[in-house]
């Protein structure tokens, strides 16, 4: 079993590069991997403050700030006061980025689409089954 565990988890990550570099590459991709990040943890968590998106996807500070000045610019993030303490900034989410999501959503789900290609339908149906089972979402 240990042997068969590692094989999944080497063909996750596998997978997972393969995925993110097709998406990467795409010339329909709307922003980079770590802005894709960014708006996924702004939205999914409501405005955050810098530091807290930093730390979470683990780069410095300065690195967040030119990419929220960048996604601020392009108009798919604003930055707002934190009303606890007004001296600090929240990063949140606006409706152009809300869409921005959407679209690389999208293409991912088509990019990802195309690597099922490689499955028979009996084997990708198998394949949701158990990685919904194994994500303890149970069809």
């Amino acid at each position: 079993m240990e042997s068969d565990v590692r094989r999944i988890a080497e063909s996750l990550v596998r997978l997972q590069k393969q995925l993110n570099a097709a998406l990467a590459q795409h010339p329909e991709m709307p922003v980079t991997l770590p802005q894709l990040m960014l708006l996924h943890l702004a939205r999914r968590n409501g405005p955050y403050r810098l530091t807290e998106l930093a730390a979470k996807i683990e780069v410095k500070p300065s690195a967040v700030t030119v990419m929220v000045d960048r996604l601020e610019k392009r108009g798919l993030v604003r930055r707002v006061h934190d009303p606890g303490d007004r001296r600090a900034m929240l990063v949140e989410v606006t409706a152009e980025g809300e869409e921005t999501l959407r679209m690389a959503e999208e293409l991912r789900r088509r990019l990802l689409g195309r690597f099922m290609e490689r499955l028979d339908p009996a084997e990708v149906r198998l394949l949701a089954d158990l990685l919904g089972r194994l994500a303890g979402a149970e069809a």
